[in-house]
């Protein structure tokens, strides 16, 4: 899910920046019109994220970094609760940080 979230960013950018060339062509009525169409795009494409990223919420992963498959998700040691934190470069879940720090601050389990 985390490559596709990625790729469908990079979608979203080019759409996005697409739509705003197109908006930039001085009312030609055919750029207005893809526009339109780049729009509908972008907006088909978030709806998507956003059903990705809620099936990620739902179990109980935290996206944090979109480019670098960065996602965090609830752990325990030593009694106390913490991030299990994971990137896409990583083979395996190795590494935590309490929950008031972030990924500067992950040590290995």
């Amino acid at each position: 899910m985390l490559l596709q979230l990625a790729v469908e960013q990079r979608r979203l950018d080019a759409a996005h920046a697409d739509m705003h060339h197109q908006l930039d062509a001085d009312g030609d009525p055919a750029s207005a019109a893809q526009a339109a169409r780049l729009e509908s795009e972008t907006t088909r494409i978030r709806e998507g994220m956003q059903s990705l990223l809620a099936h990620l919420g739902d179990m109980g992963i935290e996206l944090r970094d979109i480019e670098m498959g960065l996602v965090d998700f609830p752990g325990e040691r030593d009694g106390e609760p913490v991030w299990l934190c994971w990137r896409m470069a990583d083979a395996r879940v190795a590494f935590w940080h309490r929950t008031d720090e972030g990924y500067a601050t992950r040590k290995p389990w």
